[in-house]
């Protein structure tokens, strides 16, 4: 339960400084993870960002403030790390439809758009996971030949980036199949805020030779959690929830800071077919208690 104990940890520390200033990184420390990966497990699990996380917690705690306190509104949201008056007032109204002014004045909670504090047992009741069947296996070293670029979660270019490739993909020589093609997330000790690279990509048995403006990329023996997604491919984030929410804490294996990817061969019909399916490969080892029991 190592992972489900680190989400528990940071949840703890993010409610002791709700009213100070909290960074990703040392929330990351504290729990021992990556920020890759804290940010990844973190969002499976609780089902929304960090960040988004933080500042619904401290608009709670605000709301409960501005009932119970003759607090000024201003100390209220500077007290919870908004830079001024008016950014509270935004996010504020945008969470519960009203101005804090208002909010006083009326005086009545709007329990069903707070957001309460994770617990103990409502984050073990998170982590119950979807209904798939993941398997472990070792891929063997692989070269792949394609496009990539820089990219971040927030402004993705990965939609555009495939366009661009698959007007171009049959340029490529040495192909290992002609139906399977690969989407490949380069490991970021950060994926949050900093841009990452991805590759649309096919593997070939030789990149003697490549297509100008493309690159090659060989990615080493290693041992992976493959999970297979079925549907829209808008939809490919609930097998990531899976894998780093649901089996991940019970597996018995690490994540290792490794690029993660796709794999899209004749099973794949299509994003918006509810019938493709799709593997996700995400790079593991088994724990230093499991490995040290072997």
């Amino acid at each position: 339960m190592r992972y489900h104990d680190g989400i528990q940890k940071a949840i703890t520390y993010i409610e002791d400084n709700l009213k100070n200033e909290i960074l990703l990184e040392d929330i990351a420390k504290v729990v021992g993870f990556s920020m890759y990966h804290f940010h990844r497990i973190f969002q499976s699990t609780v089902k929304e960002s960090v960040s988004e996380y933080i500042r619904r917690r401290r608009l709670t705690n605000a709301a409960y403030d501005i009932l119970h306190s003759d607090a000024r509104l201003v100390d209220i949201a500077l007290e919870y790390q908004f830079e001024t008056h008016e950014s509270f007032t935004r996010a504020f109204k945008k969470m519960f439809q009203v101005t804090p002014g208002l909010y006083r004045k009326n005086k009545q909670r709007m329990l069903i758009r707070e957001k309460q504090r994770i617990t103990e047992k409502n984050l073990r009741y998170l982590y119950g996971g979807m209904a798939m069947e993941p398997k472990i296996v070792v891929k063997d070293e692989f070269t792949v030949v394609g496009l990539t670029c820089s990219t971040t979660l927030q402004e993705s270019k990965v939609p555009a980036l495939w366009e661009a490739f698959l007007a171009r993909v049959g340029e490529i020589p040495n192909r290992v199949s002609p139906n399977v093609m690969m989407g490949i997330s380069e490991f970021s000790t950060n994926h949050v805020h900093e841009a990452f690279t991805y590759m649309a990509c096919v593997p070939v048995s030789s990149a003697d030779e490549m297509p100008e403006g493309m690159v090659c990329k060989t990615i080493p023996k290693r041992e992976y959690v493959v999970v297979t997604h079925k549907g829209k491919l808008d939809a490919l984030g609930n097998a990531f929830d899976f894998i780093y929410g649901s089996w991940l804490p019970k597996s018995g294996y690490d994540l290792v800071e490794a690029d993660d990817f796709e794999i899209y061969d004749e099973r794949f019909r299509g994003a918006d077919n509810d019938e493709s399916e799709v593997d996700i490969y995400i790079p593991v080892r088994k724990t230093s208690e499991e490995r040290s029991a072997v």
